[in-house]
């Protein structure tokens, strides 16, 4: 069993676009858009793991097909 201490809660802009298969520009547009909550920590930007997995399996859907 995994210690609850080290079990990540947060991730980094890069991490979450490897996992949805997106660039990291759509990462920051989806967050500009609001459809994908952070946490700000100082000057660092983090998506909560439970947020990644939300739009791994929901999607990653934004306002522009562009």
């Amino acid at each position: 069993m995994q210690n609850a201490a080290s079990e990540k809660l947060l991730a980094t802009i890069p991490e979450a676009a490897r996992r949805w298969s997106v660039s990291e520009r759509m990462v920051w547009k989806a967050i500009a858009e609001g459809t994908v909550k952070i946490v700000k920590l100082g000057r660092a930007t983090r998506i909560p793991i439970s947020e990644v997995e939300r739009v791994a399996r929901e999607g990653l859907s934004t306002g522009s097909s562009k």
